[in-house]
């Protein structure tokens, strides 16, 4: 049987990789005692299977991994079973059997994202600077690649990007992107701005959440 789960990762963990994380997960259902079903040929490995992975250091409310099982076994028990093993830092939040054939690639086409950053020049308009960014015909970014580097358009990947509020010197951000093979990053899209902006935000500072993979 396969399961998809919906899990989040925050605290110390946000800053553990994406191989590390499969690592956990194979952990704790080890600990469990739950039989998961191994790949064939010379280096067999667990059936599972992630969304897109996260840049080093931040957190996620709503990301998705799938595994094939051995056994049948309740979606809310396997839920529960490993919420007593995973380290502390990553919590499955939602459990649901799918189908086989039903690929997390092909599913996922979106992410939400809250950003929190702080502003180095207060005296600038950032809502007009936002906007007018937007309002170009193409916003185009370096992107690495296996390749090397290309430029992309992001205008093509954002869905929604807006103000959710300002206090003192913190900005609070929402970012909706398209996820597809060799999309961008929030990285991306908030360096850009500070770049069309001259300079005003902390890029290195930032707090990136995922708070949601968008399922089709």
């Amino acid at each position: 049987m396969k399961l998809r789960s919906k899990f989040e990762k925050d605290g110390d963990l946000k800053f553990i990789s994406h191989l590390d994380l499969m690592r956990a997960f194979e952990r704790a259902m080890r600990r469990a005692q739950i039989k998961f079903s191994l790949s064939k040929g010379f280096n067999p490995h667990p059936l599972l299977s992630f969304g897109p992975a996260l840049m080093m250091g931040a957190t996620t409310h709503g990301d998705y991994f799938d595994v094939v099982l051995e056994d049948e076994i309740d979606p809310e028990k396997f839920k529960d079973d490993m919420n007593r093993t995973l380290p502390n830092g990553l919590k499955i939040i939602d459990c649901y059997r799918v189908d086989d054939k039903d690929l997390l690639s092909d599913r996922v086409v979106e992410g939400e994202y809250t950003i929190n950053i702080d502003l180095l020049d207060y005296e600038k308009d950032i809502g007009d600077i936002i906007e007018r960014f937007l309002n170009r015909d193409e916003i185009l970014a370096e992107k690495d690649t296996k390749n090397g580097k290309k430029m992309i358009d992001l205008k093509k990947y954002i869905e929604d990007f807006k103000i959710l509020g300002i206090h003192d010197s913190k900005m609070n951000l929402y970012l909706r992107l398209k996820i597809s093979e060799g999309s961008p990053t929030p990285v991306h899209v908030l360096k850009a701005v500070d770049d069309f902006g001259g300079h005003m935000l902390d890029l290195e500072k930032m707090k990136i959440d995922r708070k949601n993979l968008i399922l089709n």
